[in-house]
């Protein structure tokens, strides 16, 4: 039999996901397979389950979330009166924790394990599948990754969903936001209080409600699926509701393939790769990209014979290209680093607005980059804009361009 000690010890362990089981990550402590058993069989704990008792929730970012988490019955406090908000969440107790909040049917299990029944209901309701995990060490802390491919089974968001591209959903639909401005963590770990967060949106969202989105999460989670923001950030440009239609072709976020971020001429001569294609909002002081940029003050664009400084604050786009050079097998016929061109918009030959894209300049050296107007350009007769990538190749050269974003404007 046990001593009143090891009772103790498991009692003060099996808290916070309903009260009945055994945290073990949660308190940086291991719990052994009997006492898990123990535990189990103790059933709930006396714990507190009112936020107003809380000693450390006043003020956290997510009180009011723990409050509805503790009110709905799937996450208790600690016996201790604390509830811990930042402690680590294994994959077991989320799914726990998932399963609960989402009312999902639970057959009892004769594993020794306390969440295999947890893991069984979350597969048999298809929130869920082996392969959204690396490997079946249940009680490693959970990422946010992992956290999002479940939010985005719940919701029932899985068609063809493409590697990388789980955060994207999650935060496009407001279930996930941004660790800081512009940064998702994908590999972070999960916190008692992120968990819960996103569990609460989910149950918004399953009863239809709208969640706004956090729009710099979204670019940032289309940089890591895609290597681009383009379409997020500039949606109105390149992403409209024409690209859409019955009669557009792998136009607007469809037409972004990444087989075509690796670049070769067709003598095999040159072969590049791009890296990131960063659009930059410059009415928004506040864009966390801008940092790839060299300081704004030092920048100017150029048209022709005209040159002007860049506004630290303008009604205009800065696209940024980054790519590196993977070999240059004739440096007679080819240069270092690709290039980009635009397609579809009226050029302004007079040189004296950013009608067209123009391209920047810091000090005497040009960037790959260009400054496109938001307002003031026009789309040609053929009423799409494109953007081609293309070797730099010297003259005499073999010439060849790849389209890698196509946005139509009318149908």
């Amino acid at each position: 039999m046990m001593n009143k000690q090891s009772l103790a010890a498991i009692t003060a362990l099996s808290v916070f996901l309903g009260g009945s089981l055994p945290v073990s990550l949660s308190t940086t402590a291991t719990v052994s397979a009997t006492e898990n058993r123990l535990a189990a069989e103790q059933g709930k704990v006396a714990v507190s389950d009112n936020i107003k008792n809380f000693t450390d929730t006043a003020g956290h970012w997510a009180e009011g979330a723990i409050y509805e988490a503790v009110k709905r019955g799937y996450v208790t406090g600690y016996p201790t009166g604390k509830f811990l908000p930042n402690n680590k969440v294994t994959r077991a107790e989320f799914l726990k924790m998932a399963v609960s909040a989402l009312n999902l049917p639970v057959e009892s299990s004769s594993s020794g394990s306390w969440y295999v029944k947890y893991v069984d209901a979350a597969k048999s309701s298809g929130v869920f599948v082996t392969s959204d995990f690396a490997d079946a060490d249940w009680n490693k802390p959970l990422t946010r990754e992992e956290m999002a491919k479940v939010a985005v089974r719940a919701l029932g968001s899985t068609t063809k969903v493409e590697e990388n591209q789980w955060m994207y959903l999650a935060t496009k639909s407001g279930i996930i936001s941004g660790t800081s401005l512009g940064e998702i963590s994908p590999n972070g770990v999960t916190t008692r209080a992120q968990a819960i967060s996103v569990i609460e949106r989910i149950l918004k969202v399953k009863n239809g409600v709208k969640l706004p989105a956090d729009k710099y999460a979204v670019a940032a989670a289309e940089v890591l699926w895609h290597k681009t923001n383009i379409f997020t950030v500039a949606a109105a440009m390149f992403d409209r509701p024409e690209n859409y239609d019955s009669k557009a072709s792998n136009a607007g976020l469809n037409s972004w393939k990444k087989e075509k971020l690796t670049f070769t001429t067709d003598d095999g001569k040159y072969k590049a790769e791009i890296q990131q294609l960063i659009v930059i909002d410059m009415a928004d002081p506040k864009d966390p990209n801008r940092r790839l940029l060299p300081p704004i003050k030092e920048l100017s664009w150029v048209s022709f014979t005209t040159e002007k400084k860049l506004k630290e604050v303008s009604d205009d786009y800065v696209i940024l290209l980054r790519a590196k050079d993977i070999f240059i097998k004739d440096a007679k016929r080819y240069g270092n680093g690709l290039r980009f061109s635009f397609g579809g918009f009226v050029e302004d030959e007079a040189g004296l607005t950013t009608n067209s894209p123009q391209i920047l300049k810091h000090r005497d050296n040009f960037l790959d980059a260009y400054i496109v107007s938001k307002s003031k350009f026009n789309v040609d007769k053929t009423k799409m804009l494109r953007i081609y990538i293309e070797a730099p190749g010297r003259p005499g050269a073999p010439y060849k361009n790849e389209m890698i974003v196509k946005s139509y404007f009318e149908k």
